[in-house]
């Protein structure tokens, strides 16, 4: 679960995106299990993403975006990061979901084959160099800043990712990479967190707190007014241990350093039975 002399580990940028679509049931999400070799998340069920690379901030791509990359940072809400920060966020976004769904949340001057260009990019290729041979645009508002996640101070990886929610473009077809996943399913929000508590599927603290949300909703277009309806949440959880075990304290919570709730329910979670659970306050 931990590791106490990993307080000093880097933090890298990464970026993870929900992929959405309506069904007659409802919306649903596209999710992906983790190989269980996997050095992070080994086994777990996750939205596509991953971390954040060196040519995702190449100078490159500012020709490839449809607006100021000043845009991006202030969509990202963060007075911290500017445009090539920001700009990288979306490169490393787009390129991950294609790479490990298969899916490019981009426009492409002429109908191409992705398949061709995704087993090129698996095969070893930059994503620049598939981005000119697709000549490859970013459309921003293909991808909707959600929620920006860092993992716990004493975990062996730490990461700084921002949540991105896309909705699957007309077309396209989801699937597995094969490699770091070995398998892949639409589901609805609630059965993921349902398939969660009868011990089936493995999920982080994000990734619930994110189908939690997903789950009040009924279409897309409604999910995409409301992430855009508020400043991204910064979640910087803390690992918490004492006499009655363990819990995972969120912003606003009695024992987090940071007295303002950013997140609606419980500001606390724990792992019972192999899910997370929101956890009651104690009572004082």
């Amino acid at each position: 679960m931990t590791n106490e002399n990993a307080t000093d580990k880097p933090i890298r940028s990464a970026s993870t995106v929900v992929v959405l679509r309506e069904a007659p049931s409802g919306i649903e999400t596209f999710m992906l299990c983790r190989h269980g070799q996997s050095g992070f998340m080994g086994g777990a069920h996750v939205f596509p993403g991953g971390k954040i690379d060196e040519a995702d901030a190449a100078p490159d791509w500012n020709a490839r975006v449809d607006r100021p990359i000043e845009d991006l940072a202030a969509l990202l809400g963060e007075a911290e990061t500017d445009g090539p920060a920001a700009l990288a966020l979306w490169v490393g976004a787009i390129r991950e979901t294609f790479e490990e769904a298969g899916v490019l949340l981009a426009s492409t001057a002429t109908p191409r084959d992705l398949s061709e260009q995704r087993n090129r990019l698996e095969a070893g290729a930059s994503f620049q160099s598939v981005a000119e041979a697709l000549d490859l645009s970013i459309q921003v508002d293909a991808l909707t800043p959600y929620a920006r996640w860092v993992t716990p101070k004493m975990e062996s990886k730490r990461y700084d990712t921002r949540f991105f929610i896309a909705t699957l473009p007309e077309g396209q077809v989801a699937t597995h990479d094969g490699t770091e996943t070995t398998s892949a399913v639409w589901l609805q929000p609630g059965a993921v967190l349902d398939g969660m508590h009868a011990g089936r599927i493995k999920l982080a603290p994000p990734t619930v707190r994110t189908l939690q949300w997903l789950a009040d909703f009924d279409a897309t277009e409604a999910v995409v007014r409301a992430a855009l309806s508020r400043k991204p949440p910064l979640v910087r959880p803390e690992i918490v241990s004492g006499s009655e075990g363990w819990f995972l304290a969120l912003p606003g919570d009695p024992k987090h350093p940071e007295d303002v709730a950013v997140l609606p329910g419980s500001t606390r979670m724990v792992m019972q039975g192999g899910a997370w659970i929101d956890a009651p306050m104690p009572v004082v």
